[in-house]
């Protein structure tokens, strides 16, 4: 959704384009042979856009790619290409108790920005994870993810009648069990799902488990969930009042279409996006003692307390002109260089 988002801004400036989706999982299948990375990018393009979440990420399994990190880029690759690309509102997804990125990882993403023709970092602390690996670089701008602007909403709630929870599971068990820290906080976050008839919305096919109900089937999903389909899928958020999200395009998304939430951050980015852009009381960690009742609390007092409700929508309506402004700003700049 987040690219689906970065796309319409463009066509807002530039008529009739033709769109080419590259899904990442291409260049995985190369592993370590940039040559073929290069040929695959190096059609006739105006620009290429690079965007739509967490695309810089070290942990784990991507140690086996060249550029030791998830994206496929580096200097060779970049400046062997015969048009600008822009990475668009990228987030770096650590995890707790991940790894620190290899030297490797680290000159590979030095040189991603360094080569870019722009390049702009997601708010939800982002930027501050490249200044704790020593990359700053005054080339980064920070913009709102994509996933926070959308030319539609939600008409304002006055009561909330119908909430959902969106999870975060990761296939890798280790992550699980950083994320959760106990399996008796499973059984704690399955209890306040049941406990207040809430479905599950899951963001991917990882995302089915634990809970009872969910808004639609595994089946259904795996379909909907291709790129084509992002847009019906997301607009299934339309049809809540409310949220608990866990996922960080679960957070941004359900904002960016006005719906009122709360946020279990069980990663950083979820925390971080909250405290960066105002949304402090709305956030609960679960490293926090007693979060499952805190969570019950805030979800009570969101649903009970129109005070606290209507604070959730002045913050996002003091917000959303300067997200689209900035997000505007950094597209035209794109605009200009290829027109």
């Amino acid at each position: 959704m987040a690219l689906l988002n970065a796309r319409a801004g463009f066509e807002k400036h530039i008529d009739n384009i033709e769109w080419v989706s590259i899904p990442i999982q291409k260049f995985w299948s190369f592993r370590n042979n940039q040559e073929e990375t290069i040929k695959l990018l190096n059609k006739d393009y105006d620009c290429i856009l690079v965007g739509g979440g967490g695309l810089i990420e070290y942990s784990f399994g991507y140690k086996k790619q060249e550029t030791n990190y998830k994206l496929p880029f580096n200097k060779e690759i970049l400046s062997s290409l015969n048009c600008p690309v822009f990475f668009i509102g990228l987030g770096i997804n650590t995890f707790r108790g991940g790894s620190e990125p290899s030297e490797q990882a680290k000159l590979a993403i030095k040189e991603t920005i360094d080569f870019s023709a722009l390049f702009s970092l997601r708010n939800d602390g982002s930027a501050g994870i490249l200044k704790s690996i020593g990359l700053s670089s005054p080339k980064v701008e920070v913009i709102p993810d994509p996933g926070l602007i959308f030319d539609y909403s939600k008409n304002r709630k006055s009561q909330i009648k119908k909430s959902c929870i969106q999870p975060a599971f990761n296939s890798n068990p280790k992550l699980n069990d950083d994320r959760y820290k106990e399996p008796e906080n499973l059984k704690r976050l399955k209890a306040f799902a049941d406990n207040n008839k809430l479905k599950a919305m899951p963001h991917s096919i990882k995302d089915f488990k634990i809970f009872k109900s969910f808004l639609f089937s595994a089946d259904s999903f795996k379909e909907e969930v291709l790129f084509k389909h992002t847009n019906q899928l997301v607009k299934t958020y339309l049809n809540i009042d409310s949220i608990v999200a866990m996922r960080g395009h679960g957070q941004l998304i359900s904002i960016g279409l006005n719906i009122p939430g709360l946020y279990l951050s069980t990663q950083d980015k979820v925390r971080d996006f909250s405290l960066l852009n105002g949304f402090k009381d709305f956030n609960v960690d679960i490293e926090e003692e007693g979060w499952c009742d805190l969570l019950q609390y805030k979800h009570d007092k969101l649903i009970s307390d129109n005070n606290f409700l209507d604070s959730w929508y002045q913050i996002k309506q003091n917000k959303e002109k300067e997200w689209k402004n900035i997000f505007d700003s950094f597209v035209e700049k794109c605009v200009k260089m290829i027109q």
